[in-house]
């Protein structure tokens, strides 16, 4: 009985060992591309500018007026009773010449004699007036404020990607093997 300490095939070891290592680098490259990136960190500062507005409306409305001023006139005396119809005549004529009318819109106003009354009559026809009044107040609300988004990173590996890696793995342990029987 004999015992050796050496191999029997040192060129089979050696093979099996270069095979080995070229797998476990082949496993290595093909693993580096799933590893999980680094967490990605970002910090950005916000600021937000509000607009608030507020507005009163006030509406003052005036009702329309009709107004009528009426003026009576005195009997015509003079210092001699005999000249007191020539001028009541003369003053006749002149007021028979007073007859104004004026509009503008709904509004209205006109003066005349009346003959009949022995009056002065003025009138005036003014329609309903509506003020609005709208005060406004404006204010900018500033907010700023710290805000931090932190990406997470989700492992996706798409089927075409698995089927190749299967099929290379495959084709890896095909190799492996036909060489393994060549030496074993």
């Amino acid at each position: 009985m004999s015992t050796s300490t050496s191999p029997e095939n040192p060129m089979k070891l050696f093979l099996k060992v270069v095979l080995f290592i070229a797998f476990y680098f082949a496993l290595c490259i093909a693993l580096h591309g799933c590893k999980a990136k680094p967490m990605e960190n970002t910090h950005e500062v916000e600021t937000v500018i509000a607009s608030k507005k507020d507005s009163i409306k006030t509406t003052i409305i005036s009702g329309a007026i009709n107004d009528t001023l009426k003026i009576q006139l005195p009997k015509v005396q003079t210092a001699k009773p005999e000249c007191d119809s020539i001028t009541k005549a003369e003053l006749q004529r002149v007021l028979q010449l007073l007859d104004s009318r004026k509009k503008s819109g709904d509004n209205e106003t006109g003066i005349y004699y009346d003959s009949l009354r022995n009056q002065i009559i003025a009138w005036q026809k003014i329609a309903q007036t509506k003020n609005v009044n709208t005060a406004t107040n404006k204010e900018f609300v500033y907010l700023k404020g710290d805000k931090q988004i932190k990406y997470v990173s989700v492992k996706y590996i798409p089927l075409w990607v698995k089927i190749l890696a299967s099929i290379g793995a495959m084709t890896l342990l095909f190799i492996v093997y036909r060489i393994s029987r060549i030496f074993i």
